[in-house]
């Protein structure tokens, strides 16, 4: 269910090129955190650029200053310090996608965690994920990408807590830690660790590693037929996201302010201002990036009225007034103009041959 929104502000200052490429799973159960807390989630994005409401978006990226910004306005807002911790410990498995879908379908617990190393980079992109074998124990070893202690530790926490959490669910309750090693000092609240892994925590260790046993646990919903299928669209979504130009914070924050309405899309100096920025200023850090607001709207009307052409059975002219198209002629001169084809044309390819936008 979508959260009560109001404007979210960016405060002065607008993003360079930093990419922005994490799912905001973590921020939406932050969201839903804040609102459980009788708090309004819009004043977790205040100064991130973005509204409560993006997070529902399943293409939606924010950038490693933008999460940053979130959880650390979470953290001051919620006041619990355990807080990554405590989300972990309570995730969803759907929410981590195909993914979870694949741990569901491994065989044992080992191949379990060889596919979370080798498909790091789908279920969040925070951090740095690799596999060791001791004698006693196979860990996963894992470091975040941010340079801030406290943003670091969230991170870890919150992904070993899930991470455990998810294995106990596909696995089953038996299949547990036999230690968790954390590079962070032991904080007053370190109890709270052992409750969760339910297992010795070892603080101020070299490196962050859960050490889970060497011997395999067999995974109950095991189909060696489905994880092939599951392996084929995580490489098939790579292969596309891999052609794909990953957007830069800037570029993203106003294509979605762009996408929210494409009838009646915000004027550059509307998103300009709801930046805290001039209109002339926005202008400008877009022209530095080789973009403009008009090749901006144009790219998002052309991206949803041929995802509409492709995946549903709307006419013509309603999708051409979703889109913010005069008429139905328009469209269809667009459209031949982009593919080559008519309205009509494309989906009746569409539905003989799978194509899509």
């Amino acid at each position: 269910m979508p959260f009560p929104i109001r404007r979210a502000l960016l405060s002065p200052g607008l993003p360079g090129t930093e990419s922005a490429e994490i799912p905001p799973v973590t921020l939406r159960q932050l969201a839903a955190e804040a609102l459980r807390g009788g708090h309004d989630p819009a004043l977790l994005c205040e100064g991130a650029g973005f509204q409560p409401e993006d997070l529902f978006d399943p293409d939606y990226r924010v950038s490693d200053h933008q999460y940053a910004h979130v959880v650390r306005r979470g953290l001051r807002l919620l006041g619990r310090p355990a807080l990554g911790l405590e989300l972990g410990a309570a995730v969803n498995p759907v929410s981590w996608g195909l993914v979870a879908l694949g741990f569901m379908s491994c065989g044992h617990s080992r191949e379990l965690l060889d596919f979370a190393v080798e498909h790091q980079h789908d279920h969040g992109r925070l951090l740095f994920m690799h596999g060791e074998e001791l004698p006693q124990a196979w860990c996963l070893g894992a470091h975040a990408h941010f340079g801030d202690r406290e943003i670091g530790g969230f991170v870890v926490d919150h992904f070993f807590a899930a991470f455990v959490q998810v294995c106990r669910q596909v696995v089953g309750d038996l299949f547990n830690p036999r230690m968790v090693e954390l590079a962070s000092e032991r904080p007053p609240y370190g109890a709270a660790y052992e409750n969760v892994f339910r297992c010795p925590v070892r603080f101020g260790a070299a490196q962050n590693r859960l050490h889970f046993p060497r011997e395999p646990y067999a995974v109950r919903s095991a189909d060696p037929v489905v994880l092939a299928q599951v392996r084929r669209d995580l490489a098939a979504r790579e292969n596309r996201e891999g052609r794909r130009p990953v957007p830069s914070a800037l570029h993203a924050m106003v294509a979605q302010a762009i996408r929210r309405d494409l009838a009646y899309p915000l004027s550059l100096g509307a998103i300009a201002a709801s930046l805290h920025t001039s209109e002339r200023t926005l202008r400008r850090r877009l022209e530095e990036q080789g973009l403009t607001y008009a090749r901006l709207l144009e790219e998002e009307r052309r991206a949803r009225a041929l995802t509409l052409l492709a995946q549903s059975s709307r006419s013509v002219q309603q999708i051409a007034a979703e889109c913010g198209y005069t008429n139905a002629r328009t469209l269809q001169r667009a459209v031949q103009r982009w593919t080559g084809h008519s309205p009509t044309g494309l989906r009746r390819l569409s539905q003989a041959q799978g194509w899509q936008p």
